[in-house]
């Protein structure tokens, strides 16, 4: 039977691209890591609500003219949601961390990955002194400079976010995690009590934000946002709250 004219109308849009819809209201659809914590992100019943990502996206949407909507990812969400377009970008990453070709913005976010330890854990001098020693890290995550010193002896204690990962060191089920400089200063500031102290530095970085390559919104656009967010201070005033 011949369809009706409204029948072919509805089939004829819902065949059109998902990021046409993005367009239309004016949205940039930044991702959110359910995996990391504060001072990155900071969540609510599972929303972003807070953190230097939702401040970073707020202030590029708002330079770009749109509205930043934020969609909560696990690590394995990442790649899929980049890749096919469902999200516009996700700021705090590297190249080397995420698979899938991507646009990558000017660096601008500076970190450092550290071994962190709890207080009575024993002192390292060297990423070779982690050898077979439990540590924790997040599921998912590479660690491309301690694999290349330590290759399988890497003991690896895979926690499914950062929160959980600082959570099994403080209970005593690995004496060291991997984490970001600016989290550890971060609750060193806001919990002084866990007592945590760096004990290694191996790798100080830039990080970056990865736009989609099916994204609505032209990269050169997004890029041209970001720098004018360096210029002005905006990401400086946006880090500087955390510190």
């Amino acid at each position: 039977m011949p369809r009706s004219a409204p029948t072919m109308l509805l089939a004829l849009l819902s065949a059109l691209p998902v990021l046409s819809a993005h367009a239309s209201q004016g949205e940039l659809v930044m991702l959110a890591p359910l995996d990391q914590t504060m001072p990155v992100v900071r969540f609510q019943n599972g929303v972003l609500d807070g953190g230097i990502i939702k401040d970073l996206g707020d202030a590029l949407a708002q330079k770009l003219g749109r509205r930043a909507v934020y969609l909560s990812v696990d690590v394995a969400g990442v790649q899929p949601a980049l890749s096919s377009g469902r999200a516009d970008a996700m700021c705090y990453v590297m190249p080397n961390w995420i698979d899938g070709e991507y646009d990558w913005s000017t660096p601008l976010l500076p970190d450092a990955e550290l071994v962190v330890a709890r207080a009575g854990s024993p002192r390292l001098h060297s990423i070779k002194d982690l050898r077979d020693k439990p540590t924790g890290t997040v599921a998912g995550y590479r660690y491309p400079r301690i694999e290349q010193v330590l290759g399988r002896r890497f003991a690896r204690v895979d926690a499914p976010s950062m929160t959980a990962n600082l959570q099994h060191m403080l209970e005593g089920k690995n004496p060291y995690t991997m984490a970001g400089e600016n989290t550890l200063n971060y609750l060193q500031r806001m919990h002084p009590e866990m007592k945590l102290r760096a004990e290694l530095m191996f790798f100080s970085y830039k990080a970056q934000c990865a736009f989609s390559r099916k994204a609505a919104l032209p990269f050169a656009e997004a890029n041209r946002a970001i720098d004018a967010l360096l210029r002005e201070g905006v990401v400086e005033q946006i880090l500087a709250r955390y510190r």
